[in-house]
């Protein structure tokens, strides 16, 4: 059996560089974009020979936005940089690596434009996403054009948790990188899903390959919750006499049926 990792990330020196002293000046401290892999697809292969893996997936998790602060660049002009590098890199071994293709979401029909070229004309193969984008996560109509491409090239969507909101930081204490992303990560990822439910998202898009890190956060430890809430919620509508939402035709145990996870928790 083949094995292959799906979470990955590695992004351009002149980047990596620009967000490692960037990182040093807050509580995420200057070693935590220290290790050589995050620029390195040698490393990279180095440690899939030495585990066994046949391919890996790279995407850029939710670093594009920080990365774009810490070179002082527009989202679009560093999306073109890291879509140029991953498709030069990834050619050191052909065969071994799945870059993904990074998109700004926020950025209308030139990031479209962008997209297209990244996966038409250097070969990209699927399209890396986070969870939420300057708060704005997946179920805003702002990712439909996104969808509807990964649903023409049947090419799946690797989402990874967003930054966690600095909101959230405030309000939950979340202000070391144990809890931001041992927590954080983890309910913002859940949160997203919840939403995508509710705003019907994967009713629209079922069969589209959502793939989200890290288990999907909490959520699957919560699916009882969930069903409670789903029987008490559809028994208000019918005592109501309301028209039923269409996320309450199915439990959110049936809903993940329509993603994927990946085990990086596990």
């Amino acid at each position: 059996m083949s094995l292959i990792d799906c979470h990955a990330h590695c992004l351009p020196p002149t980047i990596l560089d620009a967000l490692r002293e960037f990182a040093a000046g807050s509580y995420l401290g200057r070693t935590l974009y220290a290790d050589e892999g995050f620029s390195s697809l040698e490393k990279h292969l180095a440690l899939m020979d030495r585990f066994d893996v046949e391919k890996e997936v790279i995407n850029y998790g939710n670093l594009l936005v920080p990365a774009a602060r810490a070179r002082k660049l527009p989202m679009d002009q560093v999306v073109k940089m890291v879509n140029d590098y991953i498709a030069e890199a990834s050619r050191i071994a052909p065969g071994r690596f799945i870059p993904a293709a990074a998109v700004d979401p926020l950025g209308g029909e030139a990031a479209m434009d962008e997209l297209d070229r990244a996966v038409e004309k250097l070969g990209l193969f699927g399209i890396s996403l986070s969870t939420n984008l300057d708060g704005r996560a997946l179920d805003d109509p702002v990712y439909e054009p996104i969808f509807e491409r990964a649903k023409s090239w049947n090419m799946p969507l690797w989402v990874h948790p967003g930054q966690v909101p600095q909101a959230w930081q405030q309000a939950l204490g979340l202000n070391n990188r144990y809890l931001n992303s041992g927590v954080g990560f983890l309910l913002e990822d859940m949160l997203c899903l919840i939403k995508m439910i509710t705003a019907n998202v994967f009713d629209r898009w079922w069969g589209v390959k959502f793939v989200f890190c890290q288990l999907g956060g909490f959520l699957p430890f919560t699916m009882g919750r969930f069903d409670q809430q789903f029987f008490f919620e559809r028994r208000v509508y019918e005592q109501e006499k309301r028209p039923m939402p269409e996320y309450l035709e199915r439990r959110v145990v049936e809903y993940c049926q329509a993603f994927y996870v990946d085990t990086h928790t596990a």
